[in-house]
C-alpha cells in the first residue's frame, strides 16, 4: 500500500471538525473518487453497450408510435 500524506488547510480543518466529519470518511471519499475518475474509461464502455441494447430493443418502433406512447403516459 502506498501512503500519501493530504495537508489539511487550517479553515477546512475546523470545518471538517464543526461538521463532525472524520479524517477515515475524508481519506474513503479520496479513495472512492480516485476509483471512479480511474474507472472512467471502463463506465463509458457499458454505458454506450447498455444504450446498444437500448436503441437494438427499440429499433422496431417508429419516431411515431414512440411519441404517441409517450403522449399517452403523460
Amino acid at each position: 500500500m502506498t501512503v500519501l500524506t493530504l495537508k489539511i488547510p487550517e479553515y477546512l480543518n475546523q470545518e471538517l471538525t464543526q461538521r463532525h466529519i472524520s479524517i477515515e470518511f475524508i481519506q474513503n471519499f479520496i479513495i472512492r473518487a480516485l476509483e471512479t475518475w480511474l474507472n472512467h474509461d471502463q463506465w463509458q464502455v457499458q454505458f454506450k453497450n447498455l444504450l446498444a441494447r437500448v436503441h437494438s430493443q427499440t429499433a422496431i418502433y417508429s419516431s411515431a408510435e414512440i411519441e404517441n406512447d409517450i403522449r399517452f403516459a403523460s
